[in-house]
């Protein structure tokens, strides 16, 4: 074992040497930062609520896992092809939330613990453990333990740990990545032994990687670069070294291609709605270097840090990485590039957050060792980007940022203070008779200033961090529109398959959550979802954008969209019942509805209509046509594709919509021109706005949002649509105007018999049950030639056989699955296979056996030589 306890380091700071752990003030550090997370955590929840986001966490993180943990237990397949969310979705399209973690895994051997039970106490745990493998890794970088527990204590005060409870993850990697660091320096440290004369793979290397992506496929870029360039700048730069380095990090991707492959092609597939970046801001600088400071979406951190690494740049051994670090704080094409090319967001840089505190760390430690001075101006300059912030992009913490460049610059004057206090103390000890006097107290405490100095210079780090955590809006500890209706109650009402529930109460709290394990919801919220389904949910039915993105497609009233999808059955208040629906559970004013008249899951018809001419139909026309004909690709010749619509224009007074006040919210009931039975009203206008923040008009309880300037994904929702319809006569309508500086125009409305919406030619589609891993399996007698229709979201993956022979999928309906039929009876069988999965786990399969490979190898090779070695007593720290 001499190659692994005699090593030269390549970095910039030697390993300890011939130096003694001491265990228990390492563990009493360790227990204070553990603390420390319990103690921010504490201050920053409020009692009643949940470490987690209302909306991010809860909504899509842990409901996402809690429908994943019910479909595991329905199925018992841990990699999933289809999940029943958006209307049959790709399961990869959810992989971005970390299906493979270590929590959610977990949480599926523990039924009965709640999810967020589970994830909140993995968050937590993950926060203790990246702020002590920081410690660790700084320890074995020959720096004192001080400066190791400040870089801890600066890691979790990092304003980007505020996504611990939000976008969690943009930090839940961060451990995993700190691991990879400290089995990066053990790659530029060997170069002798097992690792050279077998093959070049390091296992911790490729396990950590492999941790990373499937925790954060997305952040995983930033991480590859952010150890690039720590081996870069730090190490020798060996052949060997970096082979080493790219083996194992392929393994480790490879290792986790079962994840990654799929989720690859799903994304390819579909296309994502955001704000893009100009060309004169890629190639701009970024002045206010949020990237860095203050922003919970970049680092988060203080001057502080700042102050440290441009102070690097002055060192030899440091100041590679210094300005690879500040080039990639100030380049917006850096942080184009890291985002995908997607937008210019801080969130990128925070995979480098464990090399800036390295750097401040080893700069802390060189200062007070004066081996590198204080300079004023590099302070003074560091309060420009802090001034940015604050007159320009308006930061909210405005007081605690000034408080914060005081500070660094009192920090930079302090030597100077220090040598008046020496020189001010000496001459009063030469003068003075006492031996114990006052100067001699304060002179012997002189060395614990070190301490005070790095608690003093923490100060404003904790206060940023739970002032920032404040603004959180916090889960409740209970969800009052999921405990409605017990599941028992459910599973006796909707529990017959292929039926969808929809939720209108709370709709974007419960857009991924499935009551009944593998129920069809016609809604989700993701970052990646169908880009066909998605336009024919907002752009062709004119689903209500009630978010400031089209991402998150919630569920509303909508007569169209309820028949077409088969919407059997309704969560909503008694006052906001469609027509149609019937209340069949009842407790308070909630209704469980249920309206039998909708389109079933799949069915046969002839009643069909070209593609090509639906697309000359113009809204409102083409709404009833869609619900009376089964769109299709190619003109089918049956004879019944013409079709009139039945729609007819409802004038309205021109002041209908008009506000008292052009600034202020308010809410007014206005009454119909003529009252509406067994009718839907259309009603749509035009907003104009220009202004940053989201404005909103809601109607009856459906709610329109126009997304502000400054929303990275923006809804471009500038016409508001409502469909309104009751199983009473429709009358007045309530009216809440947010406030806002904007116009109404163009103001329309549309009436349709809630008759109309009925397709003149169904087929029913006689379903079995024989095969359990397929989505329908059954049998239909066609009377004529005609398709086979479905209500499952188009995407590439179905398989389809009709009487033992393959047939091609083709979109029905502008993004349903179907395929044409012929005359007769057929046998259907239709399955999903995810694209990627199969050569994913062949991959991931190849990778695990290399690696217990390498690591029976490299165990018996340590055993074979341990007796001639075991002379050997270096009590040396080595890094992990």
């Amino acid at each position: 074992m001499e190659h692994l306890i005699n090593r030269k380091s390549t970095s910039f700071s030697h390993p300890r040497k011939n130096t003694q752990v001491f265990f228990p003030v390492t563990a009493l550090h360790f227990i204070f930062l553990t603390a420390a997370v319990l103690i921010f955590v504490y201050f920053s929840v409020p009692e009643g609520k949940l470490f987690g986001s209302e909306t991010d966490w809860y909504c899509q993180h842990v409901t996402l896992v809690d429908t994943m943990r019910r479909q595991f237990y329905a199925t018992g397949d841990l990699f999933p092809d289809w999940i029943s969310l958006g209307s049959g979705t790709n399961f990869y399209a959810l992989s971005y939330y970390g299906f493979l973690r270590p929590d959610v895994l977990v949480s599926y051997l523990l039924p009965s613990v709640p999810v967020e039970t589970v994830i909140q106490f993995y968050a937590v745990t993950e926060m203790a453990a990246g702020a002590c493998l920081l410690y660790w890794w700084l320890f074995h970088k020959s720096l004192d333990r001080l400066y190791c527990l400040t870089g801890g204590f600066l890691y979790l005060t990092a304003g980007c740990m505020f996504q611990a409870h939000r976008q969690i993850m943009f930090v839940n990697y961060l451990p995993f990545l700190i691991l990879a660091l400290i089995y990066t320096d053990r790659l530029s440290e060997i170069h002798t032994g097992v690792y050279a004369k077998t093959f070049p793979l390091h296992p911790g290397l490729a396990v950590s990687f492999f941790m990373i992506s499937v925790h954060s496929f997305y952040f995983l870029p930033s991480c590859l670069v952010c150890c690039s360039l720590y081996l870069l700048c730090t190490g020798k730069n060996r052949l060997h070294t970096w082979k080493i380095w790219l083996i194992s990090v392929i393994t480790g991707l490879c290792l986790a291609a079962v994840h990654l492959l799929p989720t690859a092609l799903v994304i390819l597939e579909n296309k994502k709605d955001v704000q893009p970046a100009s060309l004169w801001q890629i190639f701009t600088v970024n002045p206010s270097m949020n990237t860095l400071l203050y922003s919970s979406y970049g680092c988060g951190l203080t001057l502080l840090v700042l102050y440290c690494v441009m102070l690097s740049l002055g060192c030899s051994k440091t100041k590679k990485l210094a300005f690879a670090l500040l080039i990639l704080c100030f380049s917006q094409l850096c942080c184009w590039l890291l985002n995908g090319t997607l937008y210019l967001r801080p969130k990128a840089l925070i995979p480098f957050l464990p090399l800036f505190l390295l750097l401040t760390a080893r700069t802390l430690s060189l200062l007070q060792q004066k081996k590198l001075k204080h300079r004023f101006l590099p302070a003074a300059f560091c309060a420009i980007p802090a001034l940015v912030q604050i007159f320009f992009l308006h930061h909210p913490q405005r007081k605690l940022i000034l408080a914060d460049i005081l500070v660094l610059l009192f920090y930079s004057l302090l030597p100077k203070s220090e040598i008046v206090l020496k020189k001010k103390f000496h001459f009063r000890e030469k003068n003075s008779s006492s031996k114990t006097g006052v100067s001699s107290s304060l002179l012997q405490a002189y060395p614990a200033k070190n301490h005070i100095v790095c608690v003093f210079l923490c100060i404003i780090p904790a206060l940023l961090f739970v002032s920032t955590a404040k603004t959180e809006k916090f889960a409740a500890s209970s969800v009052k529109s999921r405990e409605i209706f017990t599941r028992q109650e459910l599973k006796e009402v909707c529990s017959e398959p292929g039926n969808a529930v929809d939720i209108f109460t709370a709709p974007m709290t419960n857009s991924n959550y499935a009551p009944l394990e593998n129920q069809r919801r016609t809604t989700m919220y993701s970052s990646v979802s169908n880009t066909a389904y998605n336009h024919l949910f907002y752009d062709i039915l004119k689903m209500p954008v009630s978010t400031r993105n089209r991402v998150s497609m919630n569920a509303a009233p909508n007569p169209f969209q309820e028949y077409l999808m088969g919407i059997r059955y309704i969560q909503t208040t008694e006052n906001r019942l469609p027509a149609g629906y019937v209340p069949r559970l009842q407790k308070g004013n909630m209704v469980l509805a249920e309206n039998p008249n909708v389109l079933p899951v799949a069915y046969g018809t002839s009643a069909l209509m070209s593609e090509a001419d639906y697309d000359t139909l113009d809204y409102p026309y083409n709404l009833d046509t869609l619900t009376n004909r089964t769109i299709v690709p190619e003109t089918a010749g049956t004879g019944k594709s013409d079709y009139t619509s039945q729609i007819k224009e409802y004038t309205l007074p021109q002041d209908f919509m008009k506000r008292s006040s052009e600034y202020l919210a308010e809410t007014v009931s206005r009454s119909l021109p003529s009252v509406l039975k067994d009718q839907i009203l259309l009603l749509s206008f035009d907003v104009d706005y220009e202004g940053t923040r989201d404005i909103d008009i809601t109607i009856n309880g459906i709610r329109n949002r126009l997304s502000g300037s400054s929303a990275p994904y923006p809804n471009q929702n500038h016409t508001f649509t409502y469909m309104l319809s009751a199983n009473t006569p429709l009358k007045t309508l309530e009216i809440a105007f947010s406030e806002g500086n904007y116009k109404i125009n163009n103001l329309r409305g549309f009436t349709l018999p809630i008759s109309a919406i009925a397709h003149p030619d169904i087929t029913p589609f006689t379903p079995c049950s024989e095969n359990e891993k397929a989505l329908l399996q059954g049998s239909i007698t066609m009377k004529e030639d005609g398709y086979f229709v479905t209500s499952f979201a188009f995407s590439n993956g179905y398989e389809i056989l009709v009487d033992g022979r393959p047939a091609d999928p083709v979109m029905v309906n502008k993004g349903f699955v179907g395929f044409p039929i012929k005359k007769g009876t057929h046998e259907i069988l239709v399955t999903f296979h995810a694209p990627g999965k199969r050569i994913g786990i062949l991959f991931s399969f190849a990778a695990a056996v290399l690696l217990l490979t390498k690591l029976s190898t490299s165990l018996l090779s340590s055993a074979l030589r341990f007796p001639q070695d075991s002379h050997n007593n270096s009590c040396e720290v080595r890094p992990l």
